[in-house]
Parts: structure tokens; sequence; C-alpha cells
């Protein structure tokens, strides 16, 4: 589903070396044809002023194409808002893509100064000179705004790698701390292929994977750890975690290893839990204890007494899973594929 990400599908953006190097080679191959029966000095001044033009076109193009095919951040659904922030800065990428463009009008103006030196110069060098003067300030420019052309290419090559999600899709996110089962879970109920290890960090990203459940395509989300502490002192692997409960869920699966093998303590997950409900009051949240088969008897007893009505399974083996998951939707409160279509039909004859 990379293909909803808005970042996947921009094209190669050139550095400023490339553009120089692709415009040469360009306007040097370009061949155009003249009357024999004109003078070499005018079939001169045609080849110059064409060389000229097939320069500076395919510049700006490539100047254009990278920023114009560079999503508005203005435009995209909040959760790539959120990321693009985290990852790359979104001030910084406005401020690049400006610049780029900004150097388009230049540009122009140098084109035209030259263009007209070649259409009133009367000798051969004097034109080559105007054309190689022309594309040494044109190449100045650009390697003038090689740092942001760099930028441009980085952010793209990162946030072209984020999951694609579609907005209005119903959105189940799985939360808590590293380790607790929450990418096994992913891994067995959606098409995601998130990795599964045993230690802390695992996800480094957001993981998005669909699953059809009755008439109803509903993506699941795997989420980095969320560690318990302030918002400003989590790290960029966290933030990603909160951007996605913040902008994602509909419903969130919180996650609890009772068994403590995670690396945390209940208690320590309580409290991870506690601060997800105050920041998220009004996500229905589904609590869940996992590892049930391998958590000793006394703090099983301990988790139950704690949180009577939670969900218990077995992520590893799918026990349990099902019923969690069909709770979870029930939470969404989807309407069946009919009915949707039946209140759409009702609409027109109103």
């Amino acid at each position: 589903m990379r293909r909803l990400n808005p970042f996947a599908n921009i094209p190669t953006i050139m550095t400023a070396e490339e553009i120089i190097e692709f415009a040469h080679n360009r306007s040097i191959r370009l061949s155009m044809k003249s009357s024999l029966r004109m003078k070499k000095i005018e079939r001169t001044r045609i080849r110059e002023i064409s060389r000229l033009q097939e320069f500076t076109k395919q510049v700006k193009t490539k100047l254009s194409e990278a920023v114009e095919q560079f999503p508005s951040v203005e435009r995209l659904h909040p959760f790539y808002v959120e990321l693009s922030e985290i990852l790359v800065g979104n001030d910084k990428l406005k401020q690049s893509l400006g610049a780029v463009y900004n150097c388009i009008p230049p540009i122009n103006d140098i084109t035209d100064k030259h263009l007209q030196a070649i259409k009133l110069a009367d000798d051969f060098r004097q034109m080559k000179k105007s054309r190689s003067a022309a594309k040494g300030r044109i190449s100045s420019i650009l390697r003038a705004t090689a740092k942001n052309l760099d930028f441009i290419i980085e952010a793209k090559n990162i946030l072209s790698k984020l999951p694609g999600i579609a907005p209005d899709s119903p959105t189940i996110v799985c939360a808590g701390f590293p380790n607790v089962g929450k990418s096994t879970l992913v891994k067995a109920v959606s098409t995601a292929e998130p990795e599964v290890a045993y230690y802390p960090f695992t996800t480094k990203s957001v993981i998005i994977g669909h699953l059809r459940i009755r008439n109803h395509s509903v993506q699941v989300v795997d989420t980095p750890g969320v560690l318990d502490r302030p918002m400003a002192k989590r790290n960029e692997i966290e933030r990603e975690a909160i951007a996605a409960l913040k902008y994602l869920a509909h419903v969130i699966i919180f996650m609890i290893d009772p068994s403590e093998t995670c690396g945390w303590t209940f208690e320590q997950q309580l409290n991870l839990l506690s601060e997800v409900q105050k920041m998220f009051p009004l996500n229905p949240i589904l609590i869940v204890l996992n590892k049930v088969d391998i958590t000793p008897p006394d703090k099983l007893q301990v988790a139950r007494a704690k949180l009577p009505k939670c969900h218990e399974i077995i992520a590893i083996d799918g026990t349990g899973v099902e019923k969690l998951m069909n709770d979870a939707v029930e939470e969404v409160d989807l309407k069946s594929l009919q009915e949707s279509v039946d209140d759409y039909l009702a609409s027109l004859s109103e």
C-alpha cells in the first residue's frame, strides 16, 4: 500500500551538478537544420541561440519538477504532516523548495540578456562567448542552491519510505511498551510483515497492515514502542507512535505483558496505559493481556484483578486474537457494505 503515501511517487530529483551535466549534454547534442544558402555566421547564431535555449529549458524543467512534484504540506493528511515535521522539518522543507523555485526568474533574466547579445554579435567568438558565459552564470546559480536541492533529495528519500494510509478507512492502532507483542499481533491478523524480535525498539517506524473483516477493509497499525516518560523527553521513534495514535486511531488496542518479559514492570505498563487514556479520552481502548501462557499464576492473578474486563491472548499462536479483532471492529461501529449502499440510495430519493 505504499502508493497511498503521497511522497512515494515523487520522481527522481537531480543534484545541482547532475542538472548542469544533463542540461549541457542535451544542449550540445542539439542538431539544428538550417539552409546552406545562409551565411555561416547566421547558421552559427541559430545554433548558439538554440543551444542556450535548450540548456535553460532543461535546467528550468528539472528545478520545476523538484518543486512542483513534491507534495504540498498544507494539503496532506495530518498524519503525514506530523511525520514530515518529525523526520525532516516542514519549515526547512518549505524554505528549500522556495529557494530552488526562486532560481528560475534570475535564470530567465540571464538567458534573455545573453540571447540578445548573441543576436547582436557580429562574429563567431562573441556568440560562443555569450553562450558560454550564460551557461556559466546559470551553473553558478545552481551551485549556490545545491544545499537546498540536496536537502529536498534527502527529504524525498526519507519520506518516500513512510507507510501508505487511507485516511477514510477504519484504523486499529496497537500501542504499548516495546516487546509486549504488538508486531506479532499485527503480523498475525493483517498483510503487514513487521520484524518480530526479542529486544526493545524492534519496530523502527510505523507499520500499517490491511485486513478484511466481513465486508470491511480495516487498517491495523503497529507503532514503535512508546516509553513511559514526558512527551518532551520522547525520542523520534516514540513521537512517530504518538502521531499515529493521534491522527489514525479509531480504536486503540493497548497491549500489556503481565509476564514482564518485555523488560518493564506491570506497574510501569499501567502508568503508560493511564497516560494514553488521558491523551486520547475519546478513543475506545481495548486492553489486552498478552503472553498469558508464560505468565506466572500469581502475576496473572494480579493483572486480572486490576484489569478485570481486559482481553487475554497469546499473540504468537493466535489464541484469543479472533475475538479481540471482532470486538475492535465493533468499537469502530462500522456499517455493513449493504447498509452503506442503502443509505446512499435513500439520500438520492430525498
